[in-house]
């Protein structure tokens, strides 16, 4: 039986080698490859399979020994990609709750109205990402900020990135 695949943390180095961590490496690629999976996924008509019930942070379906941040993060993402986007709507708003101190409950709801097609009202979370992280800007890359600018300027063309 195939080892099921596991999980890069957002703290965890890159699974790319660069020795950098993966929130400032690849996440954002990474983001982008699964918010076009969730984009189709959300074109298709619901698969009736995929209906059942949410998994939320602090149930069923988070590994024990997963950071809660990465756990409530990684939820959110899993329903995006399930098509579950009112589900994960709630998930990122309760991540936003819970982890006040961390851009990753903006992020989602903007992963969350990118895959709904909703291109300006993610740019208006990616907005609030990129505020987050300029008032913390010792703890992020330049780079991850400049990503994030160019996300806000692909889906709102012609508006100021924040």
């Amino acid at each position: 039986m195939a080892k099921p695949a596991v999980k890069t943390g957002r703290n965890d180095p890159c699974p790319c080698g660069s020795g950098r961590k993966y929130k400032h490496c690849c996440m954002a690629k990474d983001k982008d490859e699964e918010l076009a999976t969730a984009r189709r996924a959300a074109e298709k008509k619901k698969d009736p399979r995929l209906s059942g019930p949410a998994v939320f942070p602090g149930f069923a379906g988070i590994d024990e020994d997963e950071d809660p941040l990465d756990a409530a993060s990684n939820a959110v993402i899993d329903l995006i990609r399930a098509g579950q986007l009112n589900e994960a709507e709630r998930a990122a708003h309760q991540l936003l709750k819970d982890h006040p101190y961390v851009h990753d409950g903006y992020d989602r709801l903007g992963m969350v109205e990118e895959a709904r097609g909703n291109n300006r009202a993610a740019a208006d979370w990616y907005r609030k990402v990129v505020a987050f992280m300029r008032e913390n800007a010792d703890n992020y890359d330049p780079q991850f900020l400049q990503d994030y600018l160019g996300r806000i300027a692909r889906l709102d063309p012609g508006q100021p990135a924040s």
